[in-house]
Formats: C-alpha cells, sequence, structure tokens
C-alpha cells in the first residue's frame, strides 16, 4: 500500500522530533466530577449560542492555567537560550477520518473563556474533518493536546512532542474508578477519572516542573 503525503509528512515529522528531543513523561490522575456536573448544567445554553461544550474546552482552559504557573512549557528551545512565549496558542491534535491526523490550533487561549473555547473547537474540529481548514488555523502553536482518550487508550506514553515546542499534554479515556471517599477511614466511593499526561523536552523542562504543571492542571480541572 502506498505512503499518502500526509503519512509520509507525519513520519518525517515524528522522527525528526524523537531525533531532536530526549522525551520524558509523567502521569497523573485526575478527577472530572466537576467537570461533568458543570457541564451538564451548561450544555443545553451553549448549544442554544451555537457552541458545543466538550470536555476538550476544559482540558484547555486547564492547559492555560498550568502553563501561566510553568511558563517553560509553552516555549521553543534554542541553542543559545529558551524562547518564552506571551501567547498560549494550543493545538488540539485531531484524528481524521480517511487516516491521519492534524493539529488546528487555538490562538491567544488565554484570552477566551469557556463558551468561547467551545465556540473555537467546534468550528476547527468541523472544518478540520471536511478538510476546510485555512493553513493559518495549523500554525504558530505553542503547546499541543492529545486526546487519545476518545479511541479508548487509558495512557499513551510518550505522545511525540509536536515540534519545536516544548511539551505535550495527553488524556486518557475516562473511566469510573473505586477510591477512597476521605483521606481517613476505609469507606471508598466510585468516580469518573482518567489519567493525565504530560510527556516533555527534558533539555527544557525537568521532572520537578512537569509534576507542577500537571498539578495545577488537575487542581483547575477539579475545582472546575
Amino acid at each position: 500500500m502506498p505512503h499518502t503525503q500526509m503519512r509520509r509528512s507525519i513520519a518525517q515529522h515524528m522522527v525528526q522530533s524523537v531525533a531532536t528531543a530526549p522525551h520524558v513523561t509523567s502521569v497523573f490522575e485526575a478527577d472530572l466530577s466537576a467537570v461533568i456536573a458543570d457541564r451538564d448544567a451548561k450544555k443545553g445554553d451553549f448549544e442554544a449560542r451555537g457552541a458545543k461544550l466538550t470536555f476538550t474546552a476544559y482540558f484547555v482552559r486547564a492547559a492555560v492555567e498550568a502553563l501561566k504557573a510553568v511558563p517553560e512549557a509553552n516555549s521553543r528551545w534554542h541553542d543559545d537560550g529558551l524562547e518564552l512565549f506571551d501567547d498560549i496558542n494550543i493545538g488540539i491534535a485531531t484524528a481524521l477520518g480517511s487516516g491521519g491526523l492534524i493539529v488546528p490550533v487555538i490562538a491567544g487561549a488565554q484570552n477566551l473563556d469557556l463558551f468561547a473555547l467551545a465556540e473555537r473547537l467546534k468550528d476547527l474540529t468541523e472544518r478540520a474533518r471536511s478538510e476546510r481548514l485555512d493553513p493559518s488555523d495549523v500554525q504558530n502553536g505553542t503547546f499541543t493536546i492529545s486526546n487519545h482518550g476518545v479511541s479508548g487508550s487509558l495512557v499513551a506514553t510518550p505522545i511525540i512532542i509536536n515540534q519545536p515546542q516544548s511539551a505535550i499534554l495527553g488524556i486518557g479515556k475516562l473511566e469510573r474508578r473505586v477510591r477512597p471517599a476521605s483521606d481517613s477511614g476505609n469507606e471508598v466511593t466510585v468516580r469518573p477519572m482518567c489519567y493525565v499526561s504530560l510527556t516533555i523536552d527534558h533539555r527544557v523542562l525537568d521532572g520537578f516542573q512537569a509534576n507542577q504543571f500537571l498539578t495545577k492542571f488537575t487542581e483547575a480541572i477539579e475545582r472546575t
């Protein structure tokens, strides 16, 4: 079966990324109870105003908070220094029905509220899957989210960094899991959980910063 041009491009990009950056992955777990409750309360209003409220909008918003706390994750490595970006331009890895992958970018995500994020995600996802994206829609990303759990995986590691970025966030499959009801005692409860991972360019970030990012990310998700 001959390679498509998209598959050739993806292959070259993946090999170049692995050869360039030492990849290291940290994994945390996030409780989505607050996200589910908030989404249930808001999705009807959002749809009436033309935006589909998905979990991804919450992930983008939480990633913005984490990137503000760990700005090195929103950067580009140069041999003579680290370029830190003021804007947070988050790419969303999107699988195409015809095969392959494309990463449309939410530019200036730090300036968008939840509704604006949902609106922008709906537009980008629909145009990506119908192959109607403009070149500008996939340019200038500074950080990427891969929601690989939508196709069933719990953890994917390492997720290859989208060069020349410095990190990529992975979101695993939502599952109901047994968890302690409190820090003391033997009572348990069932919570909607997912694994979240951050793969870093170890030239740019260390494990402490990766864990700091994931701590901020999970805190933002769990207090939604």
